[in-house]
């Protein structure tokens, strides 16, 4: 009996050994599988005004070094210090794809005055790229210009894509300031428009406006604070 013993537990000690050896064997392997795992597929999303190809220069993957030995913490830090980036996610798998997923700055005006680039969050940027977005031509109180920014953030997005310039404009009667709130807008199709900030959000009628008018080109005036306030000079 005790010789049965012993030899149990021998063959449960070689058995125990062997299956340690055989987990630290497959530990070894895919550790050294996931360790040497080149970088086989990148893809970037989220981007329009970036290039994939800045992307993956900035975070230095260009010779598609192995995927898990290239920091994730490190990679968005500098996706981050990019001007245009408001956020970035990055997702790493088992079959040697990084996944890159950018939530880009969205660009609403171009301030001339100061040569910078506005976007919706709020950020402003030294830029000579314009993006298509309206140009604010000349310089607009603090207080005021703020408040501007608010409004052509939450305007509608293809009215936003129509105005070409936006100047301010005040409203003065000789000495008098009547309204100091009041801009005058260039439209690429031609037109002109007045309007104050307390009516701005009639600007997202504009669509409905402008096909109202036909061919007719002119001046609208949508700075009055009476009924619609909409009014329509012919040039």
């Amino acid at each position: 009996m005790k010789k049965e013993q012993k030899k149990r537990k021998r063959r449960l000690k070689r058995k125990n050994i062997f299956l340690t050896l055989f987990f630290l064997f497959l530990f070894f392997v895919f550790g050294y599988y996931f360790y040497t795992l080149p970088i086989r597929t990148i893809l970037i999303t989220g981007t329009k005004h970036l290039s994939d190809q800045e992307i993956i220069e900035v975070v230095g993957i260009k010779e598609y070094p192995p995927l898990f030995r290239v920091s994730s913490y490190k990679m968005r830090k500098k996706i981050l210090e990019l001007s245009y980036v408001q956020d970035v996610k990055i997702k790493k798998d088992l079959f040697g794809r990084l996944t890159i997923s950018i939530l880009e700055e969205v660009p609403i005006f171009y301030n001339r005055n100061n040569h910078k680039l506005v976007f919706a969050s709020g950020k402003e940027i030294e830029s000579q790229t314009l993006y298509g977005v309206p140009v604010l031509t000349n310089y607009v109180p603090d207080e005021i210009y703020q408040r501007m920014k608010v409004e052509i953030n939450e305007m509608n997005q293809d009215v936003l894509e129509m105005i070409s310039e936006i100047e301010y404009q005040p409203w003065r009667s000789d000495d008098v300031m009547i309204d100091d709130t009041r801009f005058f807008l260039r439209m690429n199709d031609g037109n002109v428009i007045y309007v104050n900030l307390i009516n701005w959000d009639k600007l997202d009628t504009y669509m409905t406006i402008y096909s109202s008018l036909g061919t007719a080109k002119g001046t609208l005036q949508l700075d009055s604070s009476l009924g619609n306030g909409i009014t329509f000079t012919p040039f």
